[in-house]
Parts: structure tokens; C-alpha cells; sequence
């Protein structure tokens, strides 16, 4: 509590202690040096300082108080109360009609009451390392009378016109019968029922998109009017009704598609089709386009050796430049602990993401920010892309242990070494022509670099080929 009133801005009170004593009511009394003399007509103005939390106050550090309020009196050897109010409720009821969550304030209110450092909060302290920290959610719950809701004049909420009550559209499915006032499980209900027009093609369209490249309908986040009507109707509708009928099962809906002839068709593509059915909305052959930006760094890491197949945990940081986290990029300096041991080589999915500053490696590969979602990403093919795949370090560090591990493992000849790192990239051998390419591109570059490194170069050209991160 000193550091309050010890005059530095990089010290303040400290109220968060750890899991289990957070945001717990705290309080503090500041007694004047010599009385404070307020003259009539004058005002007392008490300046709150908060910009403590970190190395500054603008970041993702900040630990100011919340729900503050400040009392001033005149009395000699004033007191605060020791004991919040939410506690001493508790402490009115009977001891068997108190809640465990009533149980679960009252121990940490009696942590904040001896030492942090006593062997009880230490023992406990080092319990609760044992367990993830929590996060908390906004979760909705059911109003008992509910709120009345209008029509806004032009959007604004200071402008209210009709009533509106909960409903459904006409022209879709209607309600099951004999529901006056809908709930939102009604709602769910019906959007997940069998009469239902969209929710399955919508769900099955998705799918689909995630194995083709492009849903029965293009637009598969615009399935109404405006939409793009499916180029093969009947399809969706097959595999929709096969979806509800099936429970609903989207493993089942995974397995009848990957299992079809028309998914299992060579991606290879005649100078006929070309020109009859360039997007191969036909579906005359198997899909071929390039993954998502996830998978383009998996990928990466999965063919050098380094993937960390750890599944679950906490976000990840790897590789990314600092001039991303600070003015002007950033709104305001961010934390970015850059993971120096395996994690950094866990799979994309579990990058840190700032909405305001989105991963850029990610982001070359058009994955969309995160403050929205997004149904269908955009493909595009720039040259930053394969800078990326050349240059970033991650993608370095991928280099390099493929060529270490090619070196290891890939056998005792160029030809054996070249055919395991090519297989490891692009999941085939290469062919005749390929194999001499390479081969060329090996002597050239040990011509003038040290044998591993002549090797990581090779290792590069592999990673940057279109076929490493292509779906086909």
C-alpha cells in the first residue's frame, strides 16, 4: 500500500495477487502529514493517478481499479470498514443456506487478511498453478419479464417507433405450434428443424467450400436472393437432407465426401476443360487450389520436423517484428514475448492475434482479421507471398531444419537426399526432370557455400514451390 504514496509514476498499489484473490474489494486509508484547510466557497480536488500496470500505461498491462470510491472526513483515527460489504451479507446468512459460490468469497476475502507471502497463501498460491488460468465471458441469460423492443427512427435509440416482438419470417418454416411468446431455445429449435430451408444447405455448403475451394453456392455467406444460385441444386439438397437425417453428424457429412468420385478425381486439368470450365464449377475434376494461411505454415513446419503437435494450451508467440507493436502501426504499445522454445512451432491455430494488429504472415496469406467472421476468405497470388516463404524467419528456421534433417536421415547419396527432402515437401517423388533441376541447383550452390548451407538453399526452393502449400 506504500508504493500509493511514495511519489514514483513505475510503483502504485498492486491489488491483483494472483488466482483467487482478484478483484477482491480492497481498501485504504491516507492520513494527512498536518490537516488540509479548505476555505468556504473552495473546492477539494483529489488528483487519481493511474497509469501504472507496466512499462506504460497505453498497453494490454494496465491494472487500474475498477469501481473506485473515495470518502473524506474530518474525524480523528478514522477507519475503513475491514470487512467488504458483500462479505459481511454473506456472513448474515446461516451458516447452512451460504452458497459455494457465498464459500468461494469468503476464503479469498480471508487470503487478503494475512500476509501473501505466510505459508498458508503460498501453499495455496501454489495450488492454483496446478490448475489454467480462467477467462471470463459475457454469456446472456433469460430477462423473467422481458425488455420492450422498437423500431429505431433511422437507426437511432433515442428515436423509438413500433413494437416489435419475436418472430420469424413468413415465408420460411413457421414456428411448431402452439408457441405464443418464442424463446431464444425456440429459436434454435427452429432453425435446426427438419422443415428448416437453410441451416443444413447452409452448413453442407460450407463444408463443401472447405474441400473445393468454392461451395454449390459460390457465395456461401450470401445463401438468400442476392446470392449466387448453386450450380448443382440437387447435390445440396442430397446432402442436406443426408446431413439431418444422419443426426446431424458432421463427421459422417466429411466421410460421404471425401469418399466420392467426384472428390477423388485427378485435379489434373486438359486444355479443353481449361477453357470450357476454368473455376471448375462442373466439378470435371478433383479441386486444386492453395491452402489457407494456416495450413501454408504448418505445412512448412510439418516438412522440416519441427511441428509441435501439442494439442490445447495457451496462445502462442512466434517470430514477428517490433516495430508491429508500437505507435504508429499499433493504436499503443503491445506485449509480444516471442517464444524461444518449441512452442513457437505449434501449429498456426494457436498464434496470438491482435485484432488491431493482425500476425503478418497470416496476413499475406489473406486471413481475415479478427474482429469479424468470415465465412469465405479471398485468394490471392502476390509476390510478397513467396518473399514470405523465402525470408520470414520462421520459414528460415524451417529451411534449416530440413536441411539438417535431410542430412541425417535422407540417405548416403545427393539423388536419395534430394528424392526424401522433395517427398517431404510435396508429399511425391520428383520426376526425372525435376530430380536433374535440383540436382544442377545443388552444385551450384555448393560451388560457393558450405555443404549445409547449400543444402538449406535447396531446402528453400522446396518450401517456396507452389505445389508445397497447394491442395490437389
Amino acid at each position: 500500500i506504500e508504493y500509493a504514496i511514495d511519489g514514483k509514476d513505475e510503483t502504485a498499489w498492486g491489488i491483483d495477487a494472483g488466482p483467487g484473490v482478484q478483484n477482491v474489494p480492497r481498501q485504504a486509508v491516507f492520513v494527512p502529514e498536518r490537516p488540509i484547510e479548505v476555505p468556504p466557497g473552495a473546492t477539494l480536488t483529489v488528483l487519481l493517478k493511474q497509469n501504472h500496470g507496466g512499462w506504460n500505461s497505453d498497453d494490454n498491462q494496465n491494472n487500474n481499479l475498477g469501481r473506485i470510491r473515495l470518502s473524506v472526513t474530518g474525524e480523528e483515527g478514522a477507519e475503513a470498514d475491514p470487512i467488504p460489504a458483500g462479505v459481511r451479507a454473506v456472513l448474515r446468512k446461516p451458516r447452512g443456506e451460504r452458497t459455494w459460490q457465498d464459500q468461494q468469497l469468503m476464503f479469498s476475502y480471508w487470503r487478503t487478511t494475512i500476509s501473501a507471502w505466510s505459508a498458508d497463501n503460498l501453499r495455496i498460491a501454489e495450488l492454483w498453478k496446478q490448475h489454467p488460468a480462467g477467462t471470463s465471458q459475457l454469456v446472456m441469460a433469460e430477462r423473467e419479464s422481458r425488455r420492450p423492443t422498437h423500431v429505431l427512427e433511422r437507426g437511432n435509440f433515442l428515436q423509438p417507433t413500433n413494437v416489435v416482438t419475436p418472430g420469424v419470417p413468413s415465408f420460411l418454416n413457421p414456428l411448431p405450434a402452439g408457441v405464443t411468446q418464442p424463446t431464444r431455445l425456440d429459436f434454435a429449435r427452429w432453425l435446426a428443424g427438419r422443415q428448416a430451408p437453410t441451416t443444413a444447405r447452409a452448413v453442407v455448403n460450407r463444408v463443401w467450400q472447405s474441400y473445393f475451394g468454392t461451395g454449390l453456392t459460390a457465395t456461401s455467406e450470401d445463401l438468400g436472393r442476392q446470392g449466387e444460385p448453386p450450380s448443382h441444386p440437387e447435390v445440396l439438397d442430397w446432402l442436406a437432407v443426408e446431413f439431418m437425417e444422419r443426426g446431424w453428424s458432421l463427421k459422417q457429412l466429411h466421410r460421404q465426401i471425401v469418399t466420392s468420385d467426384t472428390y477423388r478425381q485427378s485435379s489434373v486439368v486438359t486444355p479443353e476443360l481449361l477453357e470450357r470450365d476454368p473455376a471448375n464449377r462442373l466439378l470435371a475434376r478433383g479441386p486444386r487450389f492453395r491452402v489457407e494461411a494456416e495450413s501454408v505454415r504448418d505445412i512448412t513446419l510439418a516438412a522440416s520436423g519441427l511441428l509441435n503437435p501439442q494439442v490445447g494450451g495457451p496462445s502462442v508467440y512466434p517470430p514477428a517484428p517490433d516495430f508491429l507493436f508500437q505507435p504508429p502501426v499499433s493504436y499503443g504499445p503491445k506485449n509480444w514475448h516471442e517464444n524461444k522454445d518449441s512452442q513457437r512451432y505449434r501449429r498456426a491455430l494457436y498464434t496470438f492475434r491482435y485484432r488491431s494488429v493482425p500476425y503478418p504472415m497470416l496476413q499475406t496469406f489473406d486471413a481475415p482479421n479478427g474482429d469479424a467472421a468470415c465465412v469465405r476468405r479471398s485468394r490471392s497470388n502476390t509476390p510478397l507471398q513467396a518473399l514470405t516463404t523465402l525470408n520470414e524467419p520462421l520459414f528460415l528456421e524451417a529451411a534449416r531444419a530440413l536441411a539438417e534433417l535431410t542430412l541425417r536421415e535422407g540417405g548416403t547419396s545427393d539423388g536419395a537426399r534430394i528424392r526424401y527432402a522433395f517427398r517431404r515437401s510435396v508429399a511425391r517423388t520428383p520426376t526425372a526432370a525435376e530430380l536433374a533441376e535440383l540436382t544442377a541447383l545443388l552444385q551450384q550452390q555448393e560451388s560457393r557455400l558450405e555443404r549445409t548451407q547449400a543444402w538449406i538453399m535447396l531446402a528453400r526452393v522446396l518450401l517456396n514451390l507452389d505445389e508445397t502449400i497447394t491442395k490437389e
